[in-house]
């Protein structure tokens, strides 16, 4: 796939001046900083040292001190708290950081996974009753909920009260809850809307601690579970995110948990500095993988299991089960690749529908994902099973999912997500119909240039700008990510030297020399 070029804008040159003299760097790296809004030292140091005094106070979300009521009453009653989470990286290190976390007050605190096969995403009907029958009086969602308004009604009837702490975009109706926790939902206040699921669990268990005179030091063994999630589930690494990252990232360097551990050890991890990427493509794939191909609690148990030769097992399973996932992966990626070939014109279509009967649902997500990336256009996959369609939606950065699917919401029977990824069911009758709206809806909002992927430059460079200072500041940039994504730099009249060595499958490792240098 060609790429089309990118360069970034320059700031104005009179700023770079006065940034780079302020602070001693080189034209290029003050404009890096100023690409990034980080016009004075202030900003500067805020970005490069992120402290953890710079979070925010978490009662600032709406309904807040109304959740940490309930549970502050729930641990003093003895009641029975469950923990109901998603099945992916996002949900079960919440679930992991809640349930330790409460655990550790001394509540009766047990956690709910639900299968992804038979129940589906969310707060359902199944988990809600067999919660009534254990006794659950408090049931506090992780990464899910917000669309919930049937089932929490279920649950107030049941006599269960519902905490909603979720990070996805509100539906028309917002539960009943007791509290609902979602810096999405209109007129809250809390200044970050992009918190993962984690990262609301989080602010909870801030708030808690706070109000019952722990210090902050508590919850820091927790921050390599937000590290995880937060950076599994792909948000912006900016603001409170980038703070929470940074800090679970050196614990996960120098202390990571049994678990985490385990799962470094297996993967042959251990030994190397860990960052956002060996999270997102190494450790994130085998944490899913459970959730994919059986069940997610035995991600949970790995993460909350405090005996190493526990951790060591379950570490095991979840290779194992990530090795089957791939193969299963590789085989659904080329039917939906022969289907896009067969079924559009790769061309003009903005949009990629496919259907298929007993497609696994525990991998469309990632295979839409691949097909996305191979054909730069959104995709949607769906697996056919007795009529009904389970469906995964990622999206390119110029294509709001979540709002194309809640135009063509009355041909769902429920759907949720976020702008760049979505999950729906639909009968099968529907998907047609469905495809034909999306393309209507793409043929708007997606231009021709758009279907050109596009590789963002940063800065034109000599190779003798790589000084030690340069590669110094480039570490202070790190976590990379969303809205702060690793920085790509053109350098011209370049001659390889020597061989190049293949690397993995398709990489090349190489020298080259530009002035002698």
């Amino acid at each position: 796939m060609l790429y089309r070029w990118v360069y970034k804008s320059l700031p104005p040159k009179e700023k770079i001046a006065e940034i780079g003299k302020e602070l001693k760097l080189s034209p290029i790296l003050a404009r890096l900083l100023l690409d990034r809004g980080l016009d004075s030292s202030e900003k500067v140091d805020s970005f490069i040292n992120p402290r953890l005094s710079d979070l925010y106070d978490p009662y600032l979300m709406l309904e807040m001190s109304v959740a940490v009521k309930r549970i502050i009453e729930a641990l003093r009653e003895g009641e029975n708290i469950l923990i109901y989470g998603d099945y992916d990286v996002d949900g079960t290190t919440g679930v992991s950081l809640l349930y330790e976390g409460l655990f550790k007050l001394g509540g009766k605190v047990s956690f709910y996974i639900p299968n992804r096969m038979t129940e589906g995403y969310g707060l359902a009907e199944y988990g809600i009753r067999d919660a009534h029958k254990k006794k659950v009086s408090l049931i506090v969602t992780v990464d899910c909920g917000i669309t919930a308004a049937e089932e929490v009604r279920l649950a107030r009837d049941l006599g269960i009260d519902v905490i909603v702490c979720d990070h996805h975009e509100p539906g028309e109706e917002i539960p009943d809850a007791i509290a609902v926790l979602d810096p999405k939902v209109k007129n809250c206040p809390y200044p970050f809307k992009e918190l993962a699921g984690v990262g609301v669990a989080f602010k909870l268990l801030q708030a808690i601690y706070n109000e019952l005179g722990y210090g902050f030091n508590e919850l820091e063994p927790l921050l390599d579970l937000v590290a995880v999630g937060t950076a599994a589930d792909i948000v912006p690494l900016v603001d409170e995110n980038r703070i929470l990252v940074k800090h679970g990232l050196e614990r996960l360097n120098k202390n990571p948990r049994a678990g985490l551990f385990a799962l470094l050890e297996s993967s042959q991890l251990l030994g190397r500095e860990i960052n956002v990427s060996l999270i997102v493509f190494v450790l994130a794939p085998r944490i899913n993988s459970v959730g994919r191909m059986s069940n997610a609690k035995k991600a949970v148990h790995l993460l909350t299991s405090s005996s190493m030769q526990q951790a060591r097992n379950i570490a095991r399973i979840l290779e194992s089960e990530n090795k089957l996932r791939r193969g299963i992966d590789d085989t659904t990626c080329q039917e939906a690749i022969s289907l896009v070939e067969e079924t559009y014109d790769t061309d003009d279509a903005k949009i990629l529908v496919l259907a298929k009967e007993d497609w696994h649902p525990g991998v469309i997500g990632i295979v839409a994902s691949r097909i996305m990336e191979k054909y730069n256009r959104p995709a949607i996959l769906i697996s056919l099973t007795d009529g009904v369609g389970k469906g995964s939606a990622r999206s390119t950065i110029n294509f709001d999912i979540y709002k194309a699917l809640t135009s063509t919401s009355h041909l769902l029977e429920n759907f949720g997500g976020h702008k760049f990824a979505a999950g729906l069911t639909i009968r099968a009758e529907n998907v047609d119909e469905l495809r034909r709206a999306l393309e209507d809806i793409s043929d708007n909002f997606i231009s021709t240039e758009d279907l050109d992927p596009t590789l963002e430059i940063a800065a034109e460079v000599s190779l003798s700008d790589f000084d030690a200072t340069f590669l110094r500041w480039l570490k202070y940039f790190a976590p990379y990510g969303p809205q702060n994504m690793t920085p790509v730099f053109v350098a011209r009249d370049i001659e390889a030297v020597g061989y190049p060595n293949i690397v993995g499958s398709n990489h090349l490792k190489l020298k080259v020399r530009q002035n002698g240098i």
